[in-house]
């Protein structure tokens, strides 16, 4: 399983699903509702945001899904707890 740490990995990974199912990218976007160059630009990491709706579909029509998998990172939940924790002891001390 591949690990996709932001848009743009994600938008390459779409394209090569897309390229397997043999569809181009204005079959794929009408498909889904999208404009070709819209796909166009998600897949080459041209754009800042992408809807989830959009996604879900694209990746519903390429016969995959989403799954949460943990990451492999020193900083979790409870040090951006502590961390807020003591910003606001500090706070109060001044």
């Amino acid at each position: 399983m591949q690990h996709l740490s932001d848009l743009s990995s994600l938008g390459r990974q779409v394209a090569e699903l897309r390229r397997q199912k043999g569809l181009t990218q204005r079959e794929l976007g009408a498909l889904a509702g999208l404009a070709q160059s819209t796909l166009a630009r998600f897949e080459t990491g041209q754009v800042s945001e992408f809807g989830s709706r959009k996604l879900l579909r694209l990746l519903e029509l390429l016969g995959h899904g989403v799954s949460f998998v943990p990451l492999n990172t020193s900083f979790t939940l409870d040090d951006a707890l502590r961390e807020k924790q003591l910003e606001a002891e500090r706070a109060s001390k001044l």
